[in-house]
């Protein structure tokens, strides 16, 4: 099922004081996730952080760093029990208008390899690969690929 038609999440910055709700999040999404300390050491560094809600609750968020005209985006996670829902294409798509409002000309990310179902939404929206990182990730049976990705605005 595909909300992104069908929804409207509100979006608010990520503050020190919710933290704990991205970081639990974080944590149930990934085999090796940002610790909570990775988050405000983001904050401190003025990068954006985005949390995206439906119904009162955190369904996903990104952070980006952006330098010049370049943003990086460093990581999307969208709740397990939201996937596969619409709700990263909305997301990616807020990112999008943020960097435009900004003028930014170019957006970049890596993404593990095995991570199918994001590569295909990233192609979706126009990025392309532009490179490989190997064995950039750790996994439970020792490290995989990074896909790296970049879209003209």
């Amino acid at each position: 099922m595909n909300l992104s038609r069908e929804i409207f999440l509100q979006q608010e910055d990520i503050s020190a004081q919710c933290i704990d709700e991205i970081v639990a999040i974080e944590r149930d999404c990934h085999y090796n996730p940002w610790t909570k300390a990775s988050f405000l050491s983001a904050l401190q560094a003025h990068d954006i952080l985005k949390k995206f809600i439906l119904d009162d609750e955190a369904v996903g968020y990104f952070v980006a760093k952006l330098a010049l005209d370049q943003c990086e985006l460093l990581n999307l996670t969208v709740k397990k029990t939201m996937q596969s829902k619409g709700i990263g294409r909305i997301i990616l798509n807020q990112l999008k208008e943020i960097c435009l409002a900004r003028n930014i000309s170019h957006i970049f990310l890596e993404v593990r390899r095995s991570n199918v179902n994001a590569i295909k939404l990233y192609g979706s929206f126009g990025f392309n690969e532009t490179g490989i990182r190997k064995n950039y990730y750790r996994t439970k049976s020792g490290k995989e690929d990074a896909v790296l990705m970049g879209l003209s605005l």
